[in-house]
């Protein structure tokens, strides 16, 4: 992202993946068209592709943590059906053992990348979540969301078939988004010493290096201890998992991305203060 207004920017700026795009809560329609309320995700990514994925299932809360489903990046041949075995020595070529090495990529990883998910709410107080898709995928008797690529992706033959420049091939049609959410509401402590100040901030103690833990503004509500002292707050933590089905070179290639974000302090907020009501209610 660009530089903030107090900041220069960089002499060699960093390659980026910036997808700008707007999230759309979409009220309930009565009339024309008769529509629920929804969800609605446009997005342009910076390769060509821009998509508008919808909600088409109103959203689902459960107490405790979310039940996060398996998820499959095999490709498979197109027309659709088995995958080729020569996929297997594509993959040998990638050479993950330095991750492997270092446990950042792990087979069950490969095998179902949202055990990534899972483990992050392992150990975690979890006391409801909410679960929402959004897809391009139009079902049955509904209609609107989609993709569209630019020629460079998509070419001639949509990725269907072999690449070959006679074929006029394209090289990567983005043809299917879908996504899935889940907002858990967490509980947990946090410790406050004598040494911290008003403008100063707090987190969790995290449970491992790829703990995502919250930050919290100490405002002025709260009161300074004099001896250390723990406190129940609770926060909001969106995990997602993405797929982008992409089509190239005859085969169909499950693009998979998760990740677990929890709040920042940004403009003062969320406060300390508001953490702890959280926690009550």
């Amino acid at each position: 992202m660009p530089p903030r207004e107090d900041e220069s920017a960089p002499a060699e700026p960093p390659v980026i993946h910036f997808e700008p795009g707007l999230w759309m809560r979409v009220p309930k329609v009565e009339e024309m068209p008769k529509l629920p309320s929804s969800f609605c995700r446009m997005g342009s990514i910076p390769h060509g592709t821009t998509i508008n994925a919808q909600g088409f299932q109103p959203s689902v809360t459960h107490s405790g943590a979310p039940n996060i489903p398996e998820i499959d990046i095999t490709p498979i041949r197109l027309p659709l059906g088995p995958g080729p075995p020569e996929i297997a020595i594509e993959k040998a070529k990638v050479r993950p053992g330095p991750f492997m090495a270092t446990g950042t990529i792990t087979q069950k990883i490969l095998n179902d990348p949202n055990i990534i998910l899972r483990d992050a709410n392992k150990g975690k107080d979890i006391i409801e979540n909410t679960m929402f898709a959004v897809s391009t995928i139009v079902p049955s008797g509904t209609f609107g969301g989609g993709t569209t690529n630019i020629g460079f992706n998509i070419g001639a033959d949509a990725g269907l078939v072999e690449a070959k420049p006679g074929n006029n091939s394209g090289n990567a049609n983005a043809v299917d988004v879908m996504a899935q959410y889940w907002v858990s509401k967490i509980r947990t402590k946090v410790e406050l010493d004598p040494s911290m100040r008003h403008g100063d901030t707090v987190s969790p103690v995290a449970q491992g290096p790829r703990d995502a833990v919250p930050e919290f503004y100490i405002d002025e509500n709260i009161r300074i201890p004099r001896t250390e002292k723990a406190i129940t707050v609770a926060y909001y933590r969106i995990q997602y998992s993405q797929m982008v089905v992409l089509d190239f070179n005859g085969l169909k290639w499950p693009h998979v991305t998760v990740a677990t974000l929890a709040p920042i302090v940004h403009l003062k907020k969320p406060t300390l203060s508001s953490a702890i009501i959280e926690a009550i209610m």
